[in-house]
């Protein structure tokens, strides 16, 4: 079969190796596609928590061609796998927050074990409804393989835990951010204000749902979500009562503390590149209560039922697709923020 093996920055290397084989309580599942991560452009241009060799991808869908032992899953099924394996030994997963396992990446797929930017990947860890999900017919290849992103999305809007008549602000409108707007709109939020520099994804963010788009390099944030919500308190800022931040950039973290209201949420829900310079006392005289977003923990099945019922469609982030063939051009094209939002790669069996 072919693979994707990364090597250093920047440089991926397409060859031939032997098909997996499963072990018991494994599964092989032949890749129909797999989608680019914002991780996997952290490791693509900068080696995050890849080692040389290393196969990545990890956001995916695909038929099961070998299944040993794994209970409730046969030979043909249409699957998407939760790619972090908790070990279920470690306080955390013993605690049932196996999204904050804390025993390494060795087993999650893409970031230990070989990922999915290839014909067929090996399932290390399978068991139905915990790593493993059979999808309905209403859900294709392609909506299967944005099952994982979604989920870090779903997991965000319920930190942030948004009433039916309060405004939230979302930060960055690539795929998690699309996902929180898409997710808040069905969790029942009041007014959806999106922020981002590209024109295409801003409309996507008013496709799917946000009441107000705003362009960062021609408005100051603040100040817009202000004319939404009226000043903050002593006449300072904005009061949007919560921001999830899905950009990972010091300016729109700044944009999120200046724009939420006393007493409100931040949601920090990626990765940031850039160090932030920041003065806490902003977060004690506001008394916010900031969380970090990790992952997800049992939020698949939700997002297979809404992809399910028709919610929202693949059609609304995929904007690029490539064969595995064209690994090279299908990450450049995903670095290219303006102009993509989700690209999947969708290898056919050789």
């Amino acid at each position: 079969m072919r693979r994707v093996q990364w090597w250093e920055p920047e440089r991926l290397e397409l060859n031939q190796t032997d098909d997996p084989v499963a072990g018991d309580g494994q599964l092989v599942v032949d890749v129909a596609a797999c989608g680019i991560c914002g991780s996997d452009l952290h490791s693509y241009t900068r080696g995050f928590a890849a080692s040389p060799g290393q196969v990545l991808g990890h956001e995916f869908s695909g038929r099961v061609s070998e299944a040993n032992g794994v209970d409730g899953v046969a030979v043909g099924d249409r699957v998407t796998v939760r790619p972090l394996t908790p070990c279920r030994e470690c306080p955390r997963c013993l605690e049932g927050e196996v999204q904050l396992c804390e025993a390494g990446h060795a087993q999650n797929i893409g970031y230990g074990s070989p990922g999915a930017f290839a014909d067929r990947v090996l399932v290390p860890r399978a068991t139905l409804g915990e790593t493993v999900f059979v999808l309905p017919d209403g859900v294709d290849d392609r909506a299967g393989a944005l099952v994982e992103p979604l989920a870090v999305s779903l997991r965000a809007v319920r930190h942030a835990a948004v009433g039916a008549d309060e405004t939230v602000l979302v930060l960055g409108a690539g795929m998690i951010g699309l996902g929180a707007v898409a997710m808040l709109r069905l969790e029942g939020a009041g007014r959806i204000i999106v922020s981002d520099p590209s024109p295409l994804r801003r409309e996507r963010a008013i496709e799917l749902g946000a009441d107000l788009a705003i362009d960062p390099a021609e408005q100051d944030v603040a100040t817009a979500v202000r004319e939404v919500t009226g000043p903050g308190a002593f006449g300072l800022g904005a009061r949007a009562d919560a921001v999830i931040d899905c950009a990972g950039v010091p300016e729109a973290f700044h944009d999120g503390l200046k724009s939420v209201r006393h007493g409100g949420r931040m949601v920090l829900a990626a990765m940031y590149s850039r160090k932030v310079e920041l003065r806490p006392d902003r977060i004690v005289e506001k008394e916010l209560r900031v969380v970090g977003s990790m992952g997800y923990r049992d939020e698949f099945p939700t997002v297979i039922e809404r992809l399910a019922s028709g919610a929202f469609t693949a059609d609304q982030f995929i904007t690029h697709e490539f064969d595995l063939a064209r690994i090279d051009e299908a990450f450049r094209v995903q670095l290219g923020k303006s102009d993509a939002v989700k690209v999947i790669v969708r290898p056919e069996v050789a």
